[in-house]
């Protein structure tokens, strides 16, 4: 091989070797920046999962429900949606255009707020609802208090000025009574006064009704109470073939009035009692402890109650008994509020009614 091509063959050999360790060392470049980079990318995408699971938790930790639907399906709801039955509220919500709203679902109460979601995500839409249903029960007790209240007065203030001429109607009939009367007209004037008395006597059992309450408080054990007034109420029960149960899970002290708590509970009894028709009749009353309450529930299967009928049966003289005069819940409902307490009602119509006292264990 000549000289010439022999040197041009080396060189090109050279340049090879050249280009080799080059690609080589270019190689293991790439390589440490390829390894690098994976290395970020796992960093980031361990980052982006750590961020993930802190925004699922914050979701979960919220108190209101979250949730995340396209026109169809729900993609996302958090815990607490979860748990107030997001699937439920959300088909009662009002589909015409409304960014916001309130809404009773059974025995609960919710308001609710829609957005869109933006920034590719353009089809789907995020609501927020929250329970209001402790706040609205509140609301609820405070108006009934303020109206039971002038109601109360009002029934005061006419009975007090019904009774001063009725004083003074019973005065002119006793005199025209000492008067010389025919036997007739002597007969005609005892009718009319004890008509009078009568009104009278009705006048003054409305005052004592709408009166503030007296309590003689004794610290003592509610369900012990609960089962002597139960005791006493089962005649009447099994004599109409109603079953009567009573279940006790708090046997704690309690400051209350127990002659008078004795009264509520046999009101609310006899009550549930009459409301109850049919021949599987049934009533269970529960004992228990809720924070600083003890708590008395006393529910029937019997008829149930309207929504109507519920917002009313508190106030005075309301009665949906053909011979009711509608004072027992009203007089019930102030004692167990001069104990510092409430009631709440819960009914439907044709399944029935519970009533639950809530007594504080310390008193009013």
């Amino acid at each position: 091989m000549p000289t010439t091509e022999r040197q041009l063959l080396q060189n090109a050999f050279q340049e090879f070797s050249k280009a080799s360790d080059s690609i080589i060392n270019y190689y293991a470049v790439l390589e440490n920046q390829i390894r690098e980079l994976k290395k970020e990318v796992e960093e980031k995408n361990k980052e982006l999962q750590r961020a993930g699971e802190y925004l699922y938790n914050l979701l979960n930790s919220l108190p209101v429900g979250v949730v995340v639907t396209n026109t169809t399906d729900v993609l996302f709801a958090n815990k607490t949606a979860r748990k107030l039955g997001s699937t439920e509220v959300l088909g009662r919500l009002n589909s015409g255009g409304q960014k916001s709203g309130e809404l009773k679902n059974g025995g609960g109460y919710y308001r609710w707020k829609k957005e869109s979601l933006e920034s590719g995500f353009e089809s789907k839409e995020v609501i927020v609802f929250e329970d209001v249903t402790e706040m609205e029960r509140m609301k609820e007790r405070v108006e009934r208090d303020e109206r039971l209240m002038a109601m109360g007065e009002m029934a005061a203030r006419i009975a007090h000025e019904i009774k001063n001429p009725l004083g003074s109607m019973e005065l002119f009939l006793s005199m025209l009574l000492d008067g010389k009367l025919k036997k007739k007209e002597k007969q005609y004037t005892n009718y009319i006064l004890f008509g009078v008395k009568t009104v009278d006597r009705i006048i003054n059992n409305i005052l004592t009704y709408t009166r503030p309450k007296t309590l003689v408080l004794s610290e003592g054990t509610l369900s012990r109470v609960v089962r002597d007034t139960v005791d006493f109420m089962k005649v009447s029960a099994e004599a109409r073939g109603i079953a009567l149960k009573l279940d006790t899970h708090f046997d704690g002290p309690s400051h209350f009035d127990p002659d008078l708590m004795k009264l509520v509970l046999m009101n609310f009894i006899s009550n549930a009692i009459e409301a109850i028709s049919r021949p599987d009749g049934s009533i269970v009353i529960d004992v228990k402890e809720e924070a600083e309450h003890a708590v008395i529930t006393i529910a029937d299967n019997g008829v149930g109650m309207s929504e109507e009928v519920q917002k009313n049966i508190f106030n005075p003289f309301f009665t949906t008994k053909d011979k009711g005069v509608g004072l027992g819940l009203f007089i019930v409902y102030n004692i167990v509020k001069a104990h510092g307490g409430y009631v709440e009602a819960e009914s439907v119509e044709g399944s029935g009614t519970s009533f639950s006292l809530y007594i504080p264990k310390d008193g009013p």
